[in-house]
């Protein structure tokens, strides 16, 4: 049975801080064997009692900077499943069942940005990237590279190469502080080509990178649940449960986190039977997920807000935290082309 309960009460232990990997949080969703739920059955040759987005949806709950390391997780093994060849797949999915992590880091500063170039029997590294979630506590890093006139995947071993540093200057967030995003630089960095996973630009080929926002945004709706919790226990120790409008704020946030919930339902759909749904159909569903996701959310940020007040912006309370996660995860790029996107889909596909 999982124990989700315990990896929430381990991620509040962890230290607010950028230089702080939630290790231990990692070792229980280890333990829990979610590390590879995603795999086929030829891998992990068991059923899980959960799905894929519920998983992401409830190491959200337990804690935003951990789930946000878990969905990178999730999708370095998705970008391996579609793009790997058979001996990558078979070892690294492997790696994934012996509990090492995986991440995906694609963001760069322009005047740093990430090159890779054959020189005989190595490709060699120039440049360096941001926001790199969980840092130099991941084991594998799936980033993304220019070469060859197109942008290249590939695997890096980090633990192989001590002399790669955090450079955690740039993440001082309010936060969202221990998911450890920082700046690591890969200059003169050599890699064997057999890192190389997939061809030119796979990375960015639809459905999926669009629609892969489907997996952020289960987290984010994993960690308003957690300040709806949080603003729920809160009136029960303060005894204002039979106050009529905080009846009526909690009211309308279990409405929005209910369904919140069927979109995760679909979501989970979506993902299993792919070849009932067309490209662009996967992309709108992971534009409009990720839009009323962040609706969600940020009303549920505003009705605890007015529910616990003052109290829950003090350093000890449990919302604190909760609260200032929240608000910087769902700062994720492009909220208004999205939309714009789904408006632009609904005039062209919309059956009236």
């Amino acid at each position: 049975m999982l124990k989700f309960s315990e990896i929430r009460a381990c991620s509040q232990r962890v230290p607010d801080d950028p230089h702080h990997f939630p290790s231990e949080v990692f070792r229980l969703i280890t333990e829990q064997r979610l590390l590879y739920i995603n795999l086929s059955g030829e891998f992990r040759k068991e059923a899980f009692p959960i799905s894929v987005f519920q998983a992401l949806f409830e190491i959200g709950k337990a804690g935003l900077p951990a789930g946000r390391i878990y969905e990178g997780h999730i999708n370095g093994l998705e970008l391996i499943k579609a793009y790997g060849s058979s001996s990558q797949k078979d070892f690294y999915f492997r790696e994934a069942i012996n509990g090492k992590l995986f991440s995906v880091w694609n963001t760069e500063m322009n005047s740093e940005a990430v090159t890779a170039e054959r020189i005989k029997s190595q490709v060699h590294l120039n440049g360096a990237k941001t926001f790199c979630s969980g840092g130099l506590g991941i084991d594998y890093a799936l980033i993304t590279a220019k070469m060859d006139g197109g942008k290249q995947l590939l695997i890096i071993p980090l633990k192989e190469y001590k002399q790669l540093e955090e450079d955690c200057s740039l993440w001082q967030p309010m936060g969202m502080k221990n998911s450890v995003s920082c700046r690591i630089d890969f200059s003169g960095i050599a890699i064997p080509p057999k890192n190389l996973l997939g061809s030119l630009n796979d990375y960015e080929q639809e459905p999926w990178f669009s629609g892969g926002a489907m997996r952020f945004a289960a987290v984010q709706l994993g960690g308003a649940e957690a300040v709806m919790i949080a603003g729920l226990e809160h009136l029960k120790k303060q005894n204002r449960t039979a106050d009529p409008y905080q009846q009526q704020r909690m009211g309308t946030m279990a409405v929005q986190i209910q369904s919140g919930k069927f979109w995760l339902e679909k979501a989970q759909d979506i993902y299993d039977n792919e070849d009932k749904y067309t490209s662009g159909e996967i992309i709108n569903f992971g534009n409009m997920m990720r839009s009323v996701v962040l609706e969600i959310s940020e009303n549920i940020l505003h009705l605890t807000e007015r529910s616990v007040g003052v109290q829950g912006f003090m350093e000890n309370h449990p919302l604190e935290r909760l609260y200032r996660d929240l608000k910087v995860y769902l700062k994720q790029p492009g909220p208004d082309l999205a939309l714009q996107n789904v408006g632009s889909f609904t005039f062209e596909h919309y059956n009236l």
